[in-house]
């Protein structure tokens, strides 16, 4: 069993799948999508799902060891 996280991460990191928000939301968010699921297939645990302008924008995740990161 994993401990629960005490301190904030000594670094967070942005994987970036979706081509930056100059790419269409309807072309960027389904690779977000698919990067974040295949992530947590590999044992990555969802956290969030962060908005912007109404619509889904990044996913934020944490890998085994609590070590949050987003998939944008």
């Amino acid at each position: 069993m994993t401990e629960p996280k005490t301190a904030k991460n000594r670094m967070h990191l942005d994987v970036q799948v979706g081509g930056g928000r100059a790419v269409p939301w309807q072309i960027r968010w389904p690779r977000v999508r698919a990067a974040a699921d295949r992530l947590i297939a590999a044992g990555a645990t969802v956290l969030a799902e962060a908005e912007l302008d109404g619509r889904p924008d990044h996913i934020v995740l944490a890998d085994p060891e609590g070590n949050e990161f987003c998939v944008v």
